[in-house]
């Protein structure tokens, strides 16, 4: 209707409209607003010199982030594609999300070539920019090239940020290597940095995983007491499991106490972990009552 007066209202506002939608009806809902408030039905460049107001940088960035945040890999390409065609110059934030797309695909050359390619255009990589590119090399287990771009990040005065700590805790866990991971969060826990709760989770399941359950038990409590993060499920059922196999019976079953009473009822893995525990231990009958007392929740689950 405005546009009908001669009325153009600013970028800004046509942001804020697609932005809105995209928040409230989703990816495509606003990809369609964008299509509708800059007339790009037809062919783009064409439409485009008909309009006062063309699509910015933070308009393509809206939409791209908007369908990489649904999975929607091949959109942002298009939309990227749409960009170029528009001669409108992506922003180190554009670049990211391109270089994350990448990653999630593990092309990792593709998005290093991206990397590069933004500084030969004069623009800085900014902590987004590392932080994705690390998680890319940490998610394939490339954490020494992750480490090179975290030092390469420091030299250029930017600062590591509690997430580029946690893709490094990541990616040492990735490679198996618990002792770095541990090196990397107490490096982050000194920075003030508060960890989160799947990072103690990653830690737990690695510790206990190399036979070190009581070294797991003690990183959970410091975790709890220093840090007030809470076990998750996962925590508790990789500690119960890592008691069971060390034949710790009366410890997992204070634990799996404690578990319930945080609200976490026992599955069918921690049903398991007690049942082979007790099986090791010649337990054979206390082991076939655990398995029909399992069977019995199962069978009451399926009820409900």
């Amino acid at each position: 209707m405005l546009r009908s007066r001669g009325i153009y209202p600013k970028i800004s506002t046509f942001n804020f409209l697609i932005g809105s939608v995209i928040r409230s009806r989703g990816c495509d809902e606003g990809f369609d607003v964008y299509r509708e408030v800059f007339s790009l039905n037809d062919e783009v460049k064409e439409n485009v010199c008909r309009i006062r107001v063309c699509p910015n940088v933070q308009t393509f960035n809206l939409l791209m982030v908007s369908f990489y945040q649904k999975g929607l890999m091949e959109n942002v390409k298009e939309i990227w594609s749409e960009m170029e065609k528009l001669n409108c110059a992506p922003n180190a934030y554009s670049y990211s999300i391109l270089m994350a797309v990448f990653c999630e695909e593990g092309k990792m050359n593709d998005a290093q070539k991206l990397f590069v390619a933004m500084q030969g255009k004069q623009i800085n990589p900014d902590v987004v920019a590392y932080n994705t590119l690390i998680s890319g090399y940490c998610k394939i287990g490339e954490i020494n090239r992750a480490e090179e771009l975290c030092r390469d990040m420091g030299l250029s005065g930017i600062e590591s940020t509690c997430i580029t700590y946690e893709h490094l805790v990541n990616g040492y866990c990735k490679i198996g290597d618990v002792d770095s991971a541990i090196l990397v969060y107490n490096d982050m826990c000194r920075k003030g940095f508060r960890p989160e709760g799947f990072v103690i989770d990653v830690l737990i399941k690695m510790l206990c995983d190399n036979s070190r359950v009581y070294e797991a038990l003690e990183f959970c409590r410091v975790a709890m007491a220093k840090y007030n993060v809470l076990p998750s499920r996962s925590s508790y059922k990789f500690l119960i499991q890592g008691l069971c196999e060390e034949g710790k019976m009366e410890e997992a079953l204070k634990l799996q106490a404690e578990m319930v009473g945080r609200g976490f009822e026992p599955n069918s893995e921690i049903y398991g972990a007690f049942i082979d525990g007790h099986v090791k231990l010649g337990h054979i009958e206390l082991a076939e009552r655990l398995r029909m007392e399992m069977l019995d929740m199962l069978s009451r689950k399926e009820e409900k």
